[in-house]
């Protein structure tokens, strides 16, 4: 009843907020951080500012922003980066489906997707300030911003 209430008077439940999902999107780059087996050295990047989810470039009109995770992980040099990607998709569950980008690289990579609530995770090999790593990136759903994160 209250689904049919809300279409009828246009109304959408509330958006959640932009701390949910970024609590959302950490939470995903943990896990994915805790199957990276040991020896490592997980370094967050916490420098990313919220993106507006109405952004012309990316042909939005949802209002809110998105939080964009990245985190480091460092590994070994004799860890088998492209091996670990082939297998992990199993590892995260069924939840997530891999997403072909369908851009050609010569570097391991993968890109999932899950459906709900929205979020994209790629997964690729890096080597970043001289060190062999796995760079995880994810994108959460738009959430809101309360009136002191906003610019």
């Amino acid at each position: 009843m209250t689904i049919g209430v809300l279409s009828i008077c246009g109304c959408s439940p509330a958006a959640p907020s932009y701390d949910d999902v970024r609590a959302e999107t950490d939470a995903v780059l943990q896990s994915v951080a805790d199957l990276v087996p040991e020896p490592k050295e997980v370094v967050p990047n916490d420098s990313i500012e919220p993106y507006s989810c109405s952004d012309p470039l990316l042909s939005g009109r949802k209002k809110g922003s998105f939080y964009t995770g990245q985190w480091a992980v460092f590994v070994d040099d004799d860890f088998d980066v492209r091996e670990f990607l082939e297998k992990f998709p199993a590892a995260l569950g069924d939840e997530w489906h891999e997403d072909d980008l369908r851009v050609p690289v010569n570097f391991a990579q993968i890109h999932l997707v899950r459906d709900a609530p929205r979020m994209t995770l790629t997964l690729e090999e890096a080597t970043i300030d001289g060190r062999k790593a796995i760079d995880l990136l994810a994108i959460s759903r738009c959430g809101a911003l309360s009136e002191d994160q906003r610019p």
